[in-house]
C-alpha cells in the first residue's frame, strides 16, 4: 500500500451531517478511538452498529477518505471511488490539440510565412489580415491553456484511479473469504494489527517537543494547541 492509505476495522457508531448527502460517519476501532470517515458517492451500504473493514486514504484533519468498504454484518462490499468520465478527458485532449494547431498557424500565418495573395486590395487586406491573426492568436492563447490544464488534470486522475483499483484488488485479496490457508490467516491479522495501530500512533508537540497521541488536539505537557 501507499504511504497515505490505510485499512480500519471496526463499528460504525453514527452516521455524520452532510450537506451534499455523501455517506459520512464515525468509525469505532477496537482500542476505542473514532475515526471520522467519508465518501463523495451516496450509499445505504452501512447502518449504525454494523461491523465493517475500510480501505481509504488519510485528507486533512486525520480524516479518511473511503475507498472500498466491506460490511462484514450484511456481508456485502463496494467501490467508493468515483470513477471519471473518459469523454470529459478525450474532449479536453481534442479541445488541446485543435486550439494549439489554431495557435500555430495563426502564429506562422502572421509572421508571413504562408504567403497569400491579396489582389487589388493589397496592403489594406493585407493589414487586415494581420489584425485578425493577431487577435486569433490573443483568443486562442488562453482557449490553449485551460484546455491542456484540464487534460492534464485528468489525466492524473485516471492514473490515480488505475493505482487505486490496483492497491483495491490487492487489499480485497489479502482477506478474501473463506480463508483457505495459514497464508491468508496472515494477511488478515496483519491487516487487523495494522488497523488496530493506528489508534496507537503518535507524534511529537511542535511547541515542546513532548510524545503525545496521533490524534491528540492539545499538546499534554505543554498544553499548547496542535
Amino acid at each position: 500500500m501507499s504511504e497515505n492509505t490505510i485499512v480500519l476495522k471496526g463499528k460504525v457508531r453514527e452516521f455524520t451531517k452532510s450537506y451534499s448527502g455523501n455517506l459520512s460517519f464515525t468509525l469505532e476501532d477496537s482500542q476505542n478511538n473514532l475515526h471520522y470517515c467519508f465518501t463523495t458517492k451516496k450509499s445505504s451500504l452501512v447502518s449504525t452498529s454494523d461491523d465493517v473493514i475500510i480501505f481509504g486514504s488519510y485528507t486533512s484533519g486525520n480524516k479518511v477518505r473511503i475507498n472500498y468498504i466491506i460490511n462484514q454484518t450484511r456481508n456485502s462490499e463496494g467501490n467508493m471511488v468515483e470513477a471519471s468520465k473518459d469523454w470529459m478527458y478525450q474532449l479536453s485532449l481534442i479541445g488541446s490539440i485543435g486550439t494549439t494547431i489554431g495557435f500555430i498557424v495563426a502564429i506562422l500565418y502572421s509572421l508571413g510565412i504562408f504567403p497569400v495573395d491579396y489582389g487589388y486590395m493589397g496592403i489594406i487586406s493585407s493589414i487586415y489580415a494581420m489584425i485578425f491573426s493577431i487577435v486569433l492568436i490573443i483568443l486562442l492563447l488562453p482557449a490553449m491553456i485551460v484546455f491542456w490544464v484540464l487534460t492534464n488534470s485528468f489525466s492524473k486522475k485516471r492514473k490515480r484511479e488505475s493505482e487505486l483499483d490496483a492497491e483495491i484488488s490487492k487489499f480485497k485479496h489479502g482477506i478474501s473469504s473463506p480463508i483457505k490457508s495459514s497464508e491468508s490467516t496472515s494477511k488478515l491479522s496483519a491487516i487487523q494489527v495494522e488497523a488496530e495501530d493506528y489508534g496507537k500512533k503518535t507524534q511529537f508537540c511542535s511547541h515542546c517537543g513532548a510524545k503525545m497521541l496521533f490524534e491528540a488536539k492539545f499538546c499534554p505537557s505543554c498544553g499548547s494547541e496542535q
